[in-house]
């Protein structure tokens, strides 16, 4: 077994396509889906190509990444069993709070008018199913690729993403972890639309796994998260081994899982 890390470094969220820095770019390359399949290519000659079984996961901006990448990537590797495997990079449009005390965008705006800016900006690469069937800069977010993916995804994700929510939802970290009942009616609605996003795959039958924890994290702290007595690492070992009921999302209320590091 092989593992190949490919470090961030486009910010792009991996699907940019410009071969030049210009005015327009600001002077930046924004080539991360070149940046992988240079990388391919470059595996490939090493054995790659030959591959049985590939995994593709990132976390974070990594985690958004492999969603429009995963069919692309199955076509690309027909041979192989491509699974997909991010990690909090399960994303919708941001709605950001707007209660007492809301901060503004820390990261990148990504409320649904700023999408085509981004889409442009970057000349992304999008799932092309999902390309075809809607609007393409809806496609760079899963909420909105996931019904026309069809490579298998094991989805980690909490029901309450911090830097989702604080990076670009506006939530203000000052108030960490004593936090205002606007700022908690905030979380239940972020947090019931999570499980509503997840709930297809939830669904018996449907081939994607889930973990998803009533936590208040993003990439850190994972491997101490349980639910049901296991983590995720172990949760993705035995739906990927063929059991696809490890499907794991916390049913006990807002912030409420004892094993979260937060």
């Amino acid at each position: 077994m092989n593992r190949v890390y490919v470090p961030y470094c486009s910010q792009d969220l991996w699907t940019g396509q410009r071969v030049a820095a210009s005015d327009e770019t600001f002077g930046y390359f924004f080539s991360g889906h070149y940046v992988l399949e240079g990388v391919l290519d470059a595996l490939d000659a090493l054995g790659l190509a030959g591959a049985h079984d590939i995994i593709l996961t990132g976390e974070s901006a990594g985690g958004i990444g492999v969603w429009p990448h995963l069919d692309w990537l199955a076509a690309r590797y027909p041979k192989a069993k491509v699974t997909g495997a991010p990690l909090a990079g399960y994303y919708f449009f941001a709605v950001p709070y707007t209660g007492p005390g809301h901060t503004s965008s820390s990261l990148a705006d990504f409320r649904e008018d700023a999408w085509p800016g981004h889409y442009s900006l970057w000349n992304s690469t999008v799932d092309a199913s999902c390309a075809a069937a809607i609007e393409p800069w809806r496609c760079m977010l899963s909420n909105y690729s996931f019904p026309y993916i069809e490579t298998r995804v094991f989805i980690i994700e909490a029901q309450t993403d911090k830097v989702q929510l604080e990076a670009h939802d506006w939530v203000p970290s000052s108030q960490d972890p004593f936090w205002s009942a606007p700022v908690l009616d905030y979380f239940g609605e972020w947090s019931h639309n999570m499980s509503v996003a997840l709930s297809p795959s939830m669904a018996v039958g449907h081939p994607n796994g889930v973990f998803s924890p009533a936590c208040f994290i993003h990439t850190d702290g994972w491997e101490t998260t349980l639910i049901k007595g296991i983590n995720y690492l172990t949760a993705f070992d035995r739906w990927y081994f063929d059991d696809e009921t490890m499907k794991l999302q916390d049913d006990c209320g807002l912030l409420c899982n004892p094993t979260c590091p937060h």
